[in-house]
């Protein structure tokens, strides 16, 4: 009986010193972090200069980086500015609030882009993701079969669905997401292409499949995205009109027509440079898929694979048509890649 109870009082014992260590860990962990409130106060500073964004979203944890970037992106939608500036801001904070991503967290922040940022500037958006962060092929040191990008995508895919299934455009909030996962593949696979629409709602599987992905992809017909932008409700109350973007674009600046961005002048842009290793991104998500009991504290090597490295230099866009705008905003985006891909390879 004295053994017994021996045993018992020393398993008590363990039980306590365990409990105590959990609790002081967990304590310590949202010690760690900054206060939402600390980070709201910032919200000018990371729009005028979306770099620092990585660096606020490393200090909040994994439930206020979804709230703090959701409420930047909501400042940057209230912005009185042309269209084509507010979608330079969108571009430049979602690739460096991704950066500053925490463990775990990546697949979380990708939807909430897709449900916060306008339709419009998804067009951007779509393209900045799937040419860095969401391509697949980008680090040549991890590679990822058809089979594993399926399912990451198929992952993705319903998180952003389920995210995006109560905001205004769903379907076409999805069927952007379905784009950069199709772009990001780097791959003609039907099967790919089949699987990624196969995962969009049901009531825009058709369009998606029929429309909106040859005419975005360019697929037997000019580039465009206005198949999909002409379904966007912009107002709450009916189809998207060719006045959709209320505030006329003002002239570009003189700096702006010569393609030299001077400070304080929100430009687009999807040059991305120092980067280690995009497909970082992609196996977060893909273990954060495989292993259903992952939280924000699985392994996510992103913070790695991006730091403060992200250069944004295109001139300012924008006709006052939203459609237009768009579509503009992505062909800007291929001239200067082929421009600076061509200057790197002379040494310019």
């Amino acid at each position: 009986m004295k053994m017994k109870a021996l045993i018992l009082m020393a398993g008590a014992l363990v039980a306590s010193v365990s409990f105590g260590q959990a609790a002081s860990g967990q304590t310590a962990n949202k010690a760690q972090y900054a206060s939402l409130a600390s980070a709201r106060s910032k919200i000018t500073q990371v729009i005028d200069n979306p770099k620092e964004m990585t660096a606020v979203m490393k200090t909040l944890s994994p439930e206020n980086q979804k709230a703090f970037l959701a409420e930047v992106v909501a400042a940057i939608s209230a912005m009185p500015a042309a269209e084509s500036d507010r979608t330079g801001k969108f571009v430049d904070v979602v690739n460096a609030a991704l950066a500053g991503s925490q463990k775990g967290n990546a697949l979380t922040l990708v939807a909430e882009v897709f449900a916060t940022v306008p339709p419009t500037a998804l067009a951007a958006v779509n393209e900045s993701l799937s040419s860095g962060l969401m391509n697949r092929a980008a680090d040549p040191n991890t590679t990822f079969t058809d089979e594993q990008y399926i399912k990451i995508s198929k992952s993705v895919m319903e998180k952003v669905n389920e995210r995006v299934a109560n905001e205004d455009n769903a379907g076409v909030r999805s069927g952007f997401a379905a784009l950069m996962l199709i772009r990001g593949s780097n791959s003609e696979s039907p099967e790919i292409t089949a699987a990624v629409v196969e995962s969009l709602p049901a009531t825009v599987q058709n369009d998606a499949k029929t429309e909106w992905i040859p005419a975005a992809l360019g697929k037997g017909q000019a580039k465009t995205y206005d198949p999909m932008l002409a379904v966007v409700d912009n107002t709450g109350n009916g189809p998207a009109t060719d006045d959709a973007t209320a505030a006329a674009t003002p002239a570009p600046t003189a700096a702006q027509s010569s393609g030299q961005a001077t400070e304080g002048e929100s430009i687009i842009g999807l040059r991305v440079s120092g980067v280690q290793n995009f497909d970082s991104l992609l196996a977060d998500i893909g273990g954060a898929a495989s292993d259903p009991t992952a939280t924000a504290d699985a392994a996510n090597p992103i913070v790695d694979a991006v730091q403060n490295s992200i250069n944004y230099e295109l001139p300012n866009l924008g006709t006052g048509d939203a459609a237009s705008d768009a579509n503009s905003a992505v062909t800007e985006v291929e001239n200067y890649s082929n421009q600076t891909t061509g200057n790197e390879a002379t040494g310019n």
